[in-house]
């Protein structure tokens, strides 16, 4: 329990009171004005109190998502019995960063979102979750823990590759690589062109008879799957644009099932199916720092394999 500022200024004029009605020659308006003060700060601290009495809930992390994007994070709450009114939810993290959401009315079980589109790229330990209260007068504030343990973790955002392109295209200009059919993937159907889809991805004589465009999906492509070093001996700029790329990278290689491998300083480990999960390699993402240019290098790899940051200095 702390008070709010308005609970404070409160305080302070309450005191004013008690200096008064002492000092006065005439105190009766003092003792009345003392004792309707004196009633109102304790309906608030019992209603505040009665407010918060029974609610809990749990602050759900789950994966882990883009810098600047991706799904909120759920708070589920229940309060059993009567409504409750006006209830903050804070969560801090380690570092410093708070997200904060208000539910303005709450009767049984009740979910709302946390924005955490605002953080920066990394691995975000939890400090604490709250849920607090200071209805209905505002004069004091109190706190009941939310069940949120673990981390944040905050991945590159992919968006500067894949936004307003298909796989296809993303995969040619990085990986050098051909028709998405070669190799060993297969036609696995059609389907209604989507926003994103390139336009290597349309099916020209399908979409022609149906009179709307019609893409071709693919299945397989889980042979060699994709390989790449990253090279962290750079300045900060150039690992956040070779990171980005990665991400990317990691999107592609994940909806198209094939698999990733990746070798950077410190890690030479393969993501996908049979191997370890995606989240592991979008936490190494979310952690990596620069490394001075005398640092050791990465993992040796194939001469073929796409290298990052690139030569050319884009990534």
């Amino acid at each position: 329990m702390r008070p709010t500022r308005f609970g404070v200024q409160g305080l302070v004029f309450w005191l004013a009171m008690v200096a008064a009605f002492f000092a006065a020659p005439y105190s009766n308006p003092f003792f009345l004005l003392l004792a309707f003060l004196t009633l109102l700060g304790a309906a608030g601290l019992l209603g505040a109190h009665r407010n918060l009495r029974g609610v809990r809930g749990s602050v759900e992390l789950g994966e882990p998502v883009p810098a600047g994007g991706g799904e909120p994070l759920r708070v589920a709450l229940h309060a059993p019995g009567r409504a409750r009114h006006q209830l903050d939810v804070c969560l801090e993290l380690e570092d410093g960063g708070v997200l904060a959401a208000r539910i303005d009315l709450l009767r049984g079980d009740e979910a709302l979102a946390l924005d955490a589109s605002g953080l920066p790229r990394g691995v975000h330990a939890v400090r604490r979750a709250t849920v607090e209260s200071a209805h209905p007068f505002g004069l004091v504030r109190l706190r009941r823990p939310l069940a949120a343990t673990g981390e944040l973790v905050v991945y590159p955002s992919p968006d500067r590759l894949l936004d307003g392109r298909g796989a296809s295209e993303v995969r040619d200009e990085l990986l050098g690589r051909g028709d998405p059919g070669a190799g060993d993937l297969q036609p696995a159907g059609l389907r209604d062109h989507r926003d994103g889809d390139g336009v290597r991805d349309v099916h020209w004589r399908a979409s022609a008879r149906r009179a709307r465009l019609v893409v071709q999906e693919w299945e397989g492509g889980t042979g060699e799957g994709l390989e790449v070093v990253l090279d962290r001996r750079c300045p900060a700029e150039r690992l956040e644009l070779a990171l980005a790329t990665l991400s990317a990278l990691v999107h592609l290689a994940r909806a198209g099932k094939e698999t990733l491998r990746l070798h950077t300083q410190g890690l030479s480990a393969t993501f996908g199916e049979g191997h370890r999960p995606w989240p592991e390699v979008l936490r190494a993402l979310a952690a990596a720092e620069p490394l001075p240019a005398n640092g050791s290098p990465p993992p040796t790899a194939a001469p073929a394999v796409l290298r990052l940051p690139r030569p050319d200095g884009h990534a």
